[in-house]
């Protein structure tokens, strides 16, 4: 008997290593159908709006797809090539900000600035090149291109087919998993749904007022820094500060009270997010921590660098589900046992 459960352990064993090497090897493949469900999730409501409207599901996932892809090129072809220049510039001067009183400040040492500096001058011969197309400026920008179109095409498939992977779920998935499985997947993608159109619209918000805030002021490179401003507003607290402080930097070394103008508008804005634009954009969003989005997003970044930023806060969001469904789980059994 204990033979025969000897046995019964490691061929368990045996198949969860060879599971685990499936994954690892399949690691591409799972991060694209990850990323092809973040994109799919965030534009699942409008799509189902659209379907509401009388749309038919494909043609209105097409009108999304089209737009989102037209706006793109146009951000790509004008802002990026003036903000990698400002950037350019931008990184070159922080190398030695002359700040009152207290004279140069190098910085280059805390920052790497020259690694950054190498970088952009090779994305800028490739943008700035008379015979640059489209495709090569994504590529530039953005990396792989072919995980890119792969990421897209499996994203559409994903909105047009609304029920693709709650299928696909209970095919790969044991029949008693399957009910428990499929709903943390529904609920997450709903969620993380939710929080990524708030996301995206508090980020363009923020960084639009940030740029035009800097432009009025007369602060150089306001398009690169109102850029950041939005970028970095997905890390909770700590991203405002890191914005806010470059954006002083390079006030200051102009004068001290331009200088304090931008720390008013920073403060400015802020107050607006937290008392006016948080309230409205992410009423129906169920908050996740921003101490767990910090850690997420820096564990995301040493395993997977860009891609893992990006997935992180949307692995949060299951992680949390899953926490979730478990402390109801729990609660439930002990009132039966209370009961």
């Amino acid at each position: 008997m204990s033979n025969e459960i000897s046995w019964t352990t490691l061929w368990r064993i045996f198949l969860m290593l060879l599971f685990v090497l499936a994954l690892f090897w399949a690691r591409q493949a799972l991060i694209i159908l990850f990323l092809a469900i973040v994109i799919s999730s965030s534009i699942d409501g409008l799509v189902s709006w659209l379907q509401r409207k009388k749309i038919p599901r494909i043609f209105g996932t097409l009108l999304i797809f089209l737009v989102a892809l037209t706006i793109l090129a146009l951000l790509l072809y004008t802002l990026i090539p003036i903000a990698i220049f400002e950037l350019q510039s931008l990184l070159g001067n922080l190398k030695k900000i002359e700040i009152p009183i207290f004279g140069a400040l190098d910085i280059s040492q805390f920052v790497g600035i020259d690694k950054y500096l190498g970088n952009l001058g090779n994305l800028a011969d490739v943008l700035f090149s008379g015979g640059a197309s489209f495709l090569n400026i994504v590529a530039a920008v953005f990396g792989n291109l072919a995980l890119i179109i792969t990421t897209l095409i499996l994203s559409f498939y994903l909105t047009v087919n609304r029920a693709g992977v709650e299928k696909f779920l209970r095919i790969i998935l044991p029949i008693i998993y399957e009910d428990y499985i499929v709903g943390i997947y529904l609920r997450a993608r709903k969620k993380m749904g939710r929080w990524l159109q708030g996301q995206i619209l508090l980020m363009l918000v923020v960084g639009a007022a940030t740029t035009i805030g800097l432009w009025i002021l007369g602060v150089k490179y306001s398009l690169i820094l109102g850029i950041l401003a939005g970028v970095l507003e997905i890390v909770p607290i700590v991203g405002p500060i890191f914005s806010g402080t470059i954006a002083f930097l390079v006030a200051i070394s102009e004068s001290w009270i331009l200088g304090l103008y931008v720390i008013i508008l920073f403060l400015v804005i802020q107050q607006a997010e937290s008392h006016l634009l948080i309230p409205l954009i992410m009423r129906k969003t169920v908050g996740i921590s921003p101490v767990v989005v910090v850690i997420a997003l820096l564990a995301g970044s040493q395993i997977a660098g860009l891609v893992g930023i990006i997935l992180a806060v949307p692995t949060a969001v299951v992680l949390q589900e899953v926490i979730e469904d478990w402390e109801r789980k729990k609660l439930k059994t002990q009132r039966l046992e209370m009961s």
